[in-house]
């Protein structure tokens, strides 16, 4: 008979952690001494299979993950959102450290969530340069935004020197986050996914997504197709609906604009009906365009 799981809760703060497993409550400091404790003290009282969940709290998770992995035990990290949506379901509304552990060890038990895998040194590595890119591209958004607020040479000489530093550094971070990423071989098999969907590669926010969270790339497997119809799509209709002359022209411009990329039996009835429509709106252009010069006595009407 398969032995039923039991979840321990593990609520991680700066400087400890605060275990909750079953009825019993314990508190070990969050270094390396702590963390070699609370395995040992999971392990001596292990009976069965067991799977700690803890949520993300700000990378102060990150070495309880990896001393957890080392001793083989199942982790799962987990969202605080879901975590505490489910606390007021429960009508738990208190907030401390052992409230909290004791939610996620409850949480564990009620949604059973899938352990996590652990990352490699190099998803590890990847994501520490991605995260201190990011801090920098905020720095030097912040930092170009003061620079026009300065009316001191001097001090625009110094703001124009920290700008060049800043982006020196993310010169330098890109290069080797490339690095990273061809040394590796899973890493360099899942950018070459997005590489080939087209257009996708030169999007930021997929370029950053992948990074930070390298699992992310093996959601697309089979869906390429899919992707690229969604970048064609956003391709063609853009244009499109920028050149609509109001807000109300917006969805038959944008529908307009893909008929070719769609099915012919859906392409055809869409034509006919959209026909109609920009045939209602060159007529209420009409009406609402200003008199011409010859009749300039007539009221001008307005929408």
């Amino acid at each position: 008979m398969k032995q039923s799981i039991v979840y321990i809760g593990i609520d991680v703060a700066k400087a400890h952690l605060d275990v909750a497993w079953a009825e019993q409550s314990r508190r070990f400091n969050n270094d390396k001494v702590g963390r070699a404790t609370l395995v040992k003290w999971i392990k001596q009282k292990q009976s069965g299979p067991v799977q700690v969940i803890c949520e993300a709290s700000g990378g102060y998770e990150q070495e309880l993950l990896d001393a957890l992995a080392e001793a083989a035990l199942a982790v799962s990290l987990v969202q605080a959102t879901r975590v505490r949506q489910y606390a007021r379901a429960a009508g738990i509304l208190a907030k401390t450290d052992k409230v909290d552990a004791r939610v996620l060890a409850r949480f564990g038990a009620a949604m059973r969530p899938e352990p996590t895998s652990p990352r490699s040194a190099a998803q590890k590595l990847l994501r520490e340069l991605e995260s201190q890119r990011r801090h920098l591209s905020d720095l030097l958004v912040a930092e170009q935004n003061r620079i026009e607020q300065l009316h001191d040479e001097k001090l625009r000489g110094l703001a124009r020197t920290l700008l060049g530093t800043i982006k020196k550094q993310i010169a330098r971070i890109d290069a080797r986050i490339a690095t990273v990423i061809t040394q590796d071989q899973g890493l360099c098999q899942k950018a070459q996914k997005l590489t080939g969907v087209k257009g996708a590669w030169e999007s930021a926010p997929l370029r950053c997504c992948w990074r930070r969270c390298p699992s992310w790339a093996r959601s697309i497997d089979g869906k390429l197709p899919l992707w690229r119809a969604w970048l064609l799509l956003i391709a063609t209709a853009a244009p499109c609906v920028a050149s609509a002359p109001s807000s109300q022209d917006v969805v038959p411009y944008a529908a307009a604009s893909t008929w070719l990329h769609w099915w012919p039996a859906v392409a055809i009835p869409s034509s006919q009906t959209f026909t109609g429509v920009f045939a209602q709106k060159t007529n209420r252009t009409k009406l609402l365009s200003l008199p011409s010069c010859e009749n300039s006595s007539s009221p001008s009407i307005r929408p």
